[in-house]
């Protein structure tokens, strides 16, 4: 009974794993393309939707930010972003609204966060974690999502909508209240 136990935790343990170079070699891959057969339509999944304008021309869906930070988190080996507080919307796996994003992971999947007026980052933010701005609260819905690709005190991110790689933290002004996301596994 013993061995079955451990052999079930192991197994859950690296099912389960966050691979957070993974984030990043995802992020510096796609950042300035698409994850997706365009002519297919932009939900049709192909493996993932895309919502962006800049290599599809779906602008009218105010672009892939949040769907493109899903795909970073599951290339990483991030559970399906579905359940609980997130909709899995709409491959089944991801997640496509900027705030629904922070909510999944921070309701969801315990992701800790942390919410400010320019807010800097905190000590723990890697690599892999993720920045949500917010317009004109922490709770705003008019927001935007970005990846974690270099942490510590000048973060840098990786986004789309607008695409963005290696950029500092501070570049997005319009949206002043920034919620750091950090993986605790």
């Amino acid at each position: 009974m013993k061995i079955l136990i451990f052999i079930s935790l192991s197994l859950f343990l690296f099912v389960h794993s966050y691979d957070r170079d993974a984030v990043v070699n995802y992020a510096q891959t796609y950042w300035n393309t698409v994850n997706h057969k365009c002519g297919s339509g932009y939900l049709k999944c192909t493996p993932y939707s895309y919502f962006g304008g800049e290599h599809c021309g779906y602008g009218s869906h105010g672009g892939d930010c949040a769907n493109f930070v899903s795909q970073c988190l599951l290339a990483g080996g991030h559970p399906k972003l579905k359940g609980g507080a997130c909709r899995g919307y709409p491959c089944g796996v991801e997640e496509v609204g900027a705030s629904k994003l922070s909510n999944c992971l921070r309701d969801y999947f315990h992701w800790e966060s942390n919410c400010g007026y320019k807010m800097a980052p905190p000590d723990n933010i890697e690599k892999g974690d993720v920045l949500v701005y917010h317009a004109g609260s922490c709770n705003d819905f008019t927001s935007h999502a970005v990846i974690v690709v270099e942490g510590g005190p000048n973060a840098k991110i990786a986004c789309h909508s607008s695409q963005q790689y290696g950029k500092p933290y501070t570049y997005m002004t319009s949206k002043p209240y920034y919620q750091w996301l950090h993986y605790t596994g």
